[in-house]
């Protein structure tokens, strides 16, 4: 039995059968990192919606785990996050698990305005919060568009930390920044 949690052949994503992205076959193991890039445009939220399984591939095959904990988890560059706290939103993704909920946000360095109303957060902080969310949930594929939007040096800081050091999963994004240790495919050129 392969190691393999998400692969992929012949895949192509798009919208109502129209092509956007065209990715080479893909074999994502825990502890892959997968950078895709580009310019705007060029299908980057396309190809992590459909890796997530969250739209149908216009065309190929892929084999991935269905959304949720011990599968994959989508982020979006500009993440919903729910009336209230900090806390509860990350308690939604740790279902209602405190203990995962507080083991993600200090990996995310986001305790200390887990307590705020997600209204009066600034971006960065948002973005954590949903980061921390994401993580909570346990996926075995992390798929984030943009993780650094908004984030300050720590957020910055704890994101990277993330990256290296979260093994047990396979983390899938999708940036115009170069991230060490990543395979990274160039879409649209």
């Amino acid at each position: 039995m392969s190691s393999d949690i998400l692969r992929t052949s012949a895949l192509r994503t798009g919208y109502n059968g129209n092509v956007v992205a065209a990715l080479p076959d893909l074999a994502v193991a825990a502890g892959d990192r997968l950078v895709f890039s580009g310019p705007n445009g060029s299908g980057k939220t396309t190809v992590l919606k459909t890796l997530a399984g969250l739209i149908a591939p216009v065309a190929g095959s892929m084999t991935a785990p269905v959304a949720g904990p011990g599968g994959a988890v989508y982020v979006h560059p500009s993440p919903f996050l729910f009336a209230g706290s900090g806390l509860h939103n990350v308690l939604l993704g740790a279902h209602s698990d405190r203990d995962e909920a507080a083991r993600a946000l200090e990996a995310l360095g986001a305790g200390a305005f887990s307590h705020s109303d997600v209204r009066t957060l600034s971006s960065g902080q948002r973005q954590r919060i949903a980061l921390a969310r994401a993580l909570a949930a346990r996926p075995r594929v992390l798929l984030v568009d943009e993780p650094e939007t908004g984030l300050d040096a720590a957020g910055l800081e704890a994101w990277t930390r993330i990256m290296q050091d979260r093994r047990d999963i396979a983390i899938i994004i999708a940036t115009h920044r170069d991230v060490p240790g990543a395979t990274r495919y160039v879409l649209g050129g």
